[in-house]
């Protein structure tokens, strides 16, 4: 994974595309001040298509979609059949 600053990201845009194109490299870009939280990815695009089915697929279903729990009832030996 390689990092750029946003200056040197601008600079190399066309080289940085064609990396993430072709070798399906993921691209950091950093702000100068270093902070990670505000950083940006650039990621090929079948990584983030499959990234976001994951967190489609990750998502709780609907409450009236969601299975019900089932409910067993204990048996006794003495209630039970047998054949």
């Amino acid at each position: 994974m390689k990092h750029y600053t946003p200056l040197a990201a601008q600079q190399d845009l066309e080289l940085i595309l064609a990396a993430v194109h072709r070798l399906q490299e993921t691209v950091v870009i950093t702000p100068t001040d270093g902070d990670d939280a505000k950083a940006a990815v650039i990621l090929p695009k079948s990584e983030w298509e499959a990234l976001s089915q994951l967190a489609f697929l990750e998502q709780p279903l609907p409450p009236h979609l969601a299975p019900t729990p089932r409910r067993f009832e204990r048996t006794t030996m003495d209630r039970m059949e047998w054949g």
